[in-house]
């Protein structure tokens, strides 16, 4: 009887602090067929380095620029195979891929293949519960609040760990 209390007591506990876990999960094998999926799929697609991270949180910003690493990154663009850039340098932006994000090396040369926030992230419904939040009172500057301020400038690029590549001639090949 003991040992059913303990085994019913031990399940309940599992039970009861059991969360969801995300992982994530790019689907099949890095072949041309993969990149040519991921060219259709894609707004942009272009080469070049992360720069420096972006953001309203200055703080944080700094500290992972010491590290040399960053998620949501100035990007310098060295070369376009799709789309059409306002300027050689784009954000790149991660923040609503959780753990899809992929660590950028500030330095480190990338073949991106990204979508335009603007066009794929309900931007309209984002601008409407921005203003509402703002009319009653939360004055904290966003990371869309920053991206609004920039997007004249520079092109507001999503990718994430499926979707960013360390520049490699084997991937730049499949390209053509």
């Amino acid at each position: 009887m003991q040992k059913m209390k303990t085994l019913v007591l031990t399940i309940l506990f599992f039970l009861l602090n059991a969360q969801e876990g995300y992982s994530c999960s790019c689907g099949g094998k890095y072949d041309s067929k993969y990149f040519k999926e991921q060219i259709e799929r894609a707004d942009f697609v272009f080469v070049g380095k992360a720069i420096k991270n972006v953001g309203v949180h200055t703080q944080r910003n700094n500290q992972l620029d010491e590290e040399g690493i960053g998620y949501n990154v100035l990007f310098k663009v060295d070369s376009v195979i799709k789309g059409k850039l306002k300027s050689q340098e784009v954000i790149i932006d991660q923040w609503n891929d959780g753990s899809c994000a992929h660590t950028l090396k500030l330095g480190r040369k990338y073949i991106v293949f990204g979508i335009d926030y603007k066009m794929h992230w309900n931007y309209k419904e984002t601008i409407e519960e921005e203003t509402k939040l703002k009319k009653e009172g939360y004055e904290e500057l966003t990371q869309f609040d920053y991206y609004t301020l920039k997007e004249d400038r520079y092109n507001i690029v999503n990718t994430n760990y499926c979707s960013s590549f360390i520049k490699r001639k084997s991937i730049l090949k499949s390209l053509k």
